[in-house]
This record gives C-alpha cells, sequence and structure tokens, in this order.
C-alpha cells in the first residue's frame, strides 16, 4: 500500500495500471453540508499495487483520467453514484467500462442496496472493520488505521468481483450492468432545468396552480443560491417549508417568520427576498402558472397511473427475468410520470428524455408502458 501525494508518483502508478485489466476504485469524501462531496482520497487497487491518492495534494489529474476512460480496463466500483459525483469535482467524468458490484448483486437478483462489508462477507468470508466510518477525510495527516480501513475498500473488490462475474451465466444481464454503468455517468448530465425541479418536490403533486407558481420559483431560486454557495439544498431551505410557503403564500417577512417552524437563521436570512419572489409568483398570469396535470380527458388519476407504471415495470421483469428493482427505481418512474402528465406539450421538449425510453430500459419496457395518447415519439 503507498500513499500518492504529488502528480508524477500517481502518474506513474496510472502507467502500469493500464497494463492490467482490472482496476477497483473508491472514493472516501465529506459531505455535510455542501452541495457537491469534497474528496478526501482516492483508494485505486489493480491486482498488483494498491494506492490511496491524496486529492488535496494532487493537482494533475490527466493521468487518472486516462486510466479511467481507457476501455481495455474495467473499473470496479460499488454503489457508485456518489463516487461518480465526487471524481466530476476534479473533472473525471468518462469511466469506461464501469462494473458496480452492487448493481451487479441486484440484477442477479441477490437483492437491492446490499451493503459493501455484507458481500464482502457473503463471498470472500471477510470481516471488514467499519470503526472508522466517521473520519474526517480531509483531516492531515490521516493515521495508519483509517489508510488501512479505506485500503480494505478495495482490496476485496477483485474477488467479490470475480465471483460476481462467474454467476453471469447469462450473457444479456452482464451486457446491461455495464450499460447501466454509463447511464450512472449519463445521468448527471441529464438534470432538470431550474424552472422544472419544482416537479422534483415530493407531494408538489397537492398543490393547486397557483400554489405551484409559487413553489416553482422558490426551488428555482433555492437550486441557484445552493450551487453559488455550495450548500446542500437543505440547509438554505427544507422541502417542507418552500411547500408551506407556496400554500400560505405571506405578503411579508414577519408573517412569514410566524409560520410554524420558519423562525431558523437561515430563513430570517432569506425572509425578504423569499416574500419578493412569492409576490411575483402571485402576478404571474393564470394562464401561465403550471397545472397540477396536463391532458386531464386521458387523465386516470395520479395513483392509478403510478399503480399502472409500477405494474408495467413488474410485467417486464418477469417477461426479461431482469429484477424489477434494477429495471426501475421509484426516481425513474416518477420522472417519467412527470414528464407525462405534469408538463405541457411545448415544455416537454426542454425536458431530458425520461430514462423509462432511452437507452437499454427503452427496449424492455416500452412494449408494457402505458403510453398516453398525446406523447408522440
Amino acid at each position: 500500500m503507498s500513499l500518492l501525494s504529488d502528480n508524477q508518483s500517481l502518474a506513474q502508478f496510472c502507467q502500469q495500471a493500464l497494463l492490467q485489466p482490472l482496476l477497483a476504485v473508491d472514493t472516501e469524501f465529506i459531505r455535510q453540508s455542501t452541495m457537491a462531496p469534497k474528496l478526501g482520497l482516492i483508494q485505486l487497487f489493480d491486482g498488483e499495487q494498491l494506492a490511496l491518492v491524496d486529492p488535496l495534494a494532487i493537482t494533475d489529474w490527466q493521468p487518472l483520467q486516462q486510466l479511467f476512460a481507457a476501455t481495455q480496463v474495467t473499473k470496479i466500483l460499488h454503489s457508485c453514484t456518489e463516487d461518480l459525483e465526487a471524481f466530476a469535482t476534479i473533472g473525471i467524468t468518462e469511466i469506461c467500462p464501469l462494473f458496480d458490484t452492487q448493481l451487479a448483486a441486484e440484477i442477479l437478483d441477490w437483492g437491492a442496496s446490499i451493503g459493501y462489508g455484507r458481500i464482502v462477507e457473503q463471498l470472500t468470508g471477510a470481516v471488514l472493520d467499519k470503526s472508522e466510518s466517521r473520519t474526517d477525510w480531509l483531516a492531515r495527516p490521516l493515521a495508519q488505521k483509517q489508510l488501512e480501513y479505506a485500503a480494505n475498500d478495495v482490496k476485496f473488490l477483485l474477488p467479490v468481483y470475480q465471483k460476481l462475474l462467474a454467476e453471469f451465466t447469462v450473457s444479456l444481464k452482464l451486457e446491461l450492468l455495464l450499460a447501466e454503468g454509463q447511464q450512472l455517468l449519463k445521468r448527471r448530465q441529464q438534470q432538470l432545468p431550474d424552472a422544472f425541479k419544482y416537479l422534483e418536490v415530493k407531494n408538489s403533486t397537492q398543490l393547486n396552480s397557483r400554489e405551484l407558481a409559487v413553489l416553482r420559483e422558490l426551488v428555482s431560486w433555492r437550486y441557484q443560491y445552493a450551487c453559488n454557495r455550495d450548500l446542500a439544498l437543505g440547509l438554505v431551505a427544507k422541502d417542507a417549508q418552500l411547500l408551506e410557503l407556496a400554500k400560505r403564500r405571506p405578503a411579508s417577512a414577519e408573517s412569514l417568520l410566524n409560520i410554524p417552524g420558519m423562525a431558523g437563521r437561515d430563513m430570517r436570512r432569506h425572509a425578504k427576498l423569499l416574500v419578493e419572489l412569492i409576490d411575483t409568483a402571485k402576478g404571474i398570469p393564470a394562464e401561465l402558472c403550471p397545472q397540477r396535470f396536463y391532458h386531464l380527458e386521458q387523465f386516470a388519476g395520479e395513483k392509478v397511473v403510478l399503480a399502472e407504471l409500477g405494474q408495467a415495470v413488474k410485467q417486464a421483469a418477469a417477461a426479461t427475468q431482469i429484477p424489477a428493482s434494477f429495471l426501475s427505481t421509484r426516481r425513474q418512474l416518477h420522472e417519467f410520470f412527470n414528464w407525462c402528465w405534469r408538463v405541457t406539450d411545448a415544455e416537454r421538449v426542454l425536458l431530458p428524455t425520461p430514462e423509462y425510453l432511452s437507452g437499454w430500459r427503452k427496449t424492455i419496457l416500452m412494449p408494457y408502458l402505458p403510453m398516453p395518447a398525446h406523447i408522440m415519439l
């Protein structure tokens, strides 16, 4: 195990790793108050060299970018969504091929969201020490025990990968797993425009048209503010607070702060601006306010349509022997629902194509999806 804390040593590691077929990868990061994770350590193991990379000391990431993009080297990670966000902060957005061991266990129907420690113990018999899981990975120097803890996160990935790979007796499942690895990367580039982020707020379908107009303004402002200051969204304002403001639409900072749950320091800081945003939304012509749902002549109701979509996923899963949890997450189901029913036809073209209708999912799900008549593909 070596600690790489300069550009030259990282470049040398990457040059040697390019000659190996596999690379186990993990990260340690801090994400308590920021929108983007703060990288504290990168762990790499190619079967011969195990390296811990100090991202606080490295300034040239090109060698690692080249290694991650090298198609002859399979990159192996476990539950990598946040790792991908962390890598994006240092300009690494291409990782190909990407084999996620958690998703591999899921498509093999071993269960959804299996933790790393559990799968290591299940497949290798090793019991990992998790005592350093609350480490401040941005602190320096890191203790030897912390470095060993981090090293174990990649040390066992290669044997786990080999045992999982042996279970892929159906080539289609392996193809879908690798395709999903690329979809995870693509997802980061398919964010909703700011003006439509209110669609992702839970329970927003319970609001009326004017309330939705207010929520749209508030959610868009929160996202822009959080991005500009690299703050977690919840530290700016919580979803429940924005929903309550959309319902009550206070006309003054004083009345806003008198609403239960609004008297905190953050809301006091933003109270005047929030009232101005609410006032702006109140002045939007009714015909320009978002509706709860569109094409009501075809709409059977939210619960009915969501149930139909869930049933379609189950039917596709049964027909293809692909677990429903791998075919569809709750987020993907609601993404498709919102795209179909919660925006106008003109607005729909401004949104990313739902994952149900792109890539490998489209081929599997399309025969079963209840496509509304107003959707033209």
